[in-house]
């Protein structure tokens, strides 16, 4: 890794058999999400430098949900600063019961043992936010979010940040008042970086970069620094920093110390 942070992606999809230095190689600082206890718990034993696996349990993912075990999720928590792919998806097949039942439940432990949680919300976002307002959790990243303004207005005053990919209108967002440091990069590999020119593969999101910049009137490389203040800015809120692989805890103590550019305007 160069001395320049990294780009960062919060949010993708990454199979299990690819070796850590192949992911080094890809040059950025990846959060790979999960859709299972059962897949996370495969990645324990991994000696990753800037991969950092998330705790999963997918809304649409029938095994995950049918395996949803409490004390299992609270036990495994403490291997990771990061919890995600959860939430509720209300195109799944899956009995909206049983998703506001264990997304209920995750939210509790997050609120008890803080972790940055990344949030899936398909035809559910209304019903996300009541269970976020309910549970008071912090840290809640809503991934992909397409809310309405107005939905995207409470998630903001309920302390919500969002992870915008490359397929999402990042205009949209500024226009509903969502402040620049409640924004993260996200891939979603495959699936979230289908589009676009750029590569489709994880942690390339300096096209997620560009349209943030555009967006805040800011320069890309003062985008990036801005993410990472907001990642060093959780990571140290909730005590996370010795939870994340050694180089990308020195990413977050460097990021600290980077000064921020305020919008055009704002300054």
């Amino acid at each position: 890794m160069s001395r320049t942070l990294p780009p960062l992606d919060l949010h993708a999809h990454i199979e299990l058999g690819i070796a850590p230095r192949q992911l080094e190689q890809l040059g950025a600082v990846v959060f790979a999400a999960t859709r299972s206890a059962d897949e996370f718990e495969r990645t324990t034993h991994r000696a990753d430098r800037v991969t950092v696996w998330g705790l999963g349990c997918h809304p649409a993912v029938a095994s995950a949900q049918a395996e949803f075990d409490d004390e299992r999720f609270a036990e495994l928590m403490r291997n990771t600063p990061f919890l995600g792919e959860v939430g509720l998806d209300g195109a799944a097949r899956i009995d909206m019961e049983t998703q506001v039942r264990i997304f209920r439940s995750i939210l509790a432990r997050a609120a008890r043992t803080p972790r940055i949680v990344s949030v899936h919300s398909k035809r559910a976002t209304s019903r996300v936010l009541d269970l976020v307002e309910e549970s008071q959790a912090s840290g809640i990243v809503l991934h992909w979010w397409l809310g309405s303004e107005s939905e995207t207005r409470r998630a903001v005053r309920l302390g919500c940040l969002f992870s915008v990919n490359r397929s999402m209108d990042c205009v949209r967002l500024c226009h509903a008042g969502v402040p620049l440091d409640r924004l993260l990069p996200e891939t979603d590999h495959p699936a979230g970086n289908r589009r676009g020119s750029g590569l489709k593969q994880p942690g390339w999101t300096l096209d997620v970069e560009g349209a943030v910049a555009d967006a805040y009137a800011l320069t890309p490389e003062d985008v990036r620094t801005r993410f990472w203040h907001t990642l060093a800015g959780l990571a140290r809120s909730f005590y996370l920093d010795d939870l994340f692989p050694r180089p990308v805890r020195a990413m977050l103590e460097a990021a600290r110390q980077q000064a921020i550019v305020p919008p055009e305007g704002q300054a």
